[in-house]
């Protein structure tokens, strides 16, 4: 909505570029930085990201002399998406991992509800509320993920045992049925 009203559509696609190459650089250096800092804090960090992005756009009036404001504005919330990302699946990894399958197919699914319910309001909804809603979403993840930390602090999940895996592993010639040379 700032770009195309502000500058013209012909803009959308440089700042949605700007978004991506962001996006895809801080997954990259957030993967990283994971294993110094840990999970909650890098949450913490995109959640305070997205927290100052969604102030300055309500308070802010978009003109085209301010070009770089509409280039700073994504790339902050791709870095913030790019933590989001990265560490949402280490979590679902630690928190599930006999179910693995699941648990991204599950989190997949509520992802891809979460963009239909958005897409689906976006033509009724004016921009402001949608920013306070996005708002509304983000305060109530960043009250309930601690209790997740907390839980799984408490009652860590149990690793996979290596054995099982090497019980898959070792074969006897006898138990091949088939076997083709290449």
């Amino acid at each position: 909505n700032y770009v195309t009203c502000a500058l013209g559509i012909h803009f959308v696609g440089f700042v949605m570029m700007c978004f991506g190459a962001v996006n895809s650089l801080s997954s990259f250096l957030f993967g990283r930085i994971a294993r110094y800092t840990g999970r909650a804090t890098l949450f913490f960090f995109a959640a305070a990201i997205n927290f100052a992005c969604i102030i300055a756009l309500l308070f802010w009036r978009p003109h085209p002399d301010q070009l770089p404001v509409f280039f700073v504005f994504p790339a902050l919330w791709g870095m913030a998406d790019a933590i989001w990302q990265t560490q949402t699946n280490a979590l679902y990894g630690i928190l599930f991992p006999r179910d693995k399958e699941a648990a991204f197919a599950n989190y997949r699914m509520w992802e891809s509800l979460g963009f239909v319910i958005a897409f689906a309001y976006s033509t009724f909804m004016c921009l402001e509320y949608k920013l306070y809603i996005v708002l509304a979403v983000l305060v109530l993840s960043m009250i309930t993920y601690p209790i997740v930390e907390y839980y799984e602090h408490k009652n860590p999940t149990k690793p996979i045992e290596q054995a099982t895996y090497e019980n898959h592993k070792k074969t006897d010639e006898s138990d091949i049925v088939s076997q083709t040379w290449m």
